[in-house]
């Protein structure tokens, strides 16, 4: 399976397992992607997330005894796609229950898949207007 170019994207990392975090983490980096973390805790997940320019995240739904949930609604309102990565369910009936959820163990391909169709949905919308990460994305050199 060819993995997709998420080059220069800034990609939100939000996982509390190091091992998964680390892994995860050279897999976007070596996708081409602006890893922004990871975070370890909700915490951590807000702050990064309180800067500018996230184009996606990786998210795990459980950090320790707290859940992802204002992070994921937080990215939900500002129109930032993700992922949940996650070991447990999801609450139904929340405004960002339609984001993809992967459960662990998956592999650092299929998140990377998952994020840049993520990110060429939102493209298609005319939300991004970048021609350069739409091609950046689809494999297509510049």
């Amino acid at each position: 399976m060819m993995v997709p170019s998420l080059s220069g994207l800034r990609i939100l990392l939000v996982e509390d397992e190091p091992l998964l975090a680390w892994e995860l983490e050279l897999a976007l980096a070596a996708a081409g992607a602006v890893v922004v973390g990871p975070a370890s805790t909700l915490r951590a997940g807000l702050a990064l997330a309180a800067g500018a320019g996230l184009e996606a995240a990786v998210l795990d739904f459980r950090l320790g005894d707290q859940e992802v949930g204002p992070l994921a609604a937080l990215l939900y309102e500002r129109g930032v796609p993700f992922v949940i990565h996650t070991g447990h369910g999801t609450p139904p009936g929340s405004q960002w229950s339609s984001a993809p959820v992967v459960r662990k163990p998956a592999s650092p391909e299929l998140i990377i898949h998952i994020i840049a169709s993520l990110v060429r949905a939102r493209c298609g919308d005319a939300r991004c207007g970048d021609e350069q990460q739409a091609s950046a994305i689809s494999g297509r050199s510049g």
